[in-house]
């Protein structure tokens, strides 16, 4: 009599005890989806360039001379073209100091890491020349 009776103590132990499980598993799913959720969320605007961010931090790095005519930003690939008003010695170093400015700028850290100047040439109206540079995600190695 004494057996039964502390078995059925232990089998109502154990129901609380697997309805307290139940709880903490269902719990623990609810967490693990909201937490899914919001991994995709951080990695969603982290790969993101936003727009006002890119074009402050392009003009504010823009020395005496510079001036900014196109800014385009497509699949991972930022395109700046541009004018100096300057000697053919001048716009060199000006573009060149521009280029190295630009790619210590914190907007593009971790999105855009491979900058090149394409194109530097006499501009087609009047005295200055006319840049390019493009700014790409390097391949990663496989």
């Amino acid at each position: 009599m004494n057996i039964e009776e502390d078995i059925q103590k232990l089998e109502s132990e154990i129901a609380t005890y697997e309805a307290r499980h139940d709880e903490k598993v269902k719990y623990n799913a609810d967490f693990m989806k909201v937490s899914r959720s919001l991994n995709e969320i951080v990695e969603f605007e982290g790969g993101r360039l936003v727009a006002s961010d890119l074009l402050l931090s392009l003009s504010s790095r823009l020395p005496d001379g510079m001036y900014l005519d196109r800014v385009e930003y497509s699949d991972g690939i930022a395109n700046i073209q541009g004018s100096v008003l300057v000697s053919a010695e001048e716009a060199s170093r000006l573009v060149n100091d521009y280029l190295r400015s630009i790619e210590g700028a914190d907007v593009m850290q971790g999105l855009l890491d491979e900058y090149k100047l394409t194109s530097l040439e006499r501009g087609s109206v009047g005295d200055g020349f006319a840049f390019r540079i493009e700014i790409t995600k390097k391949e990663e190695k496989k």
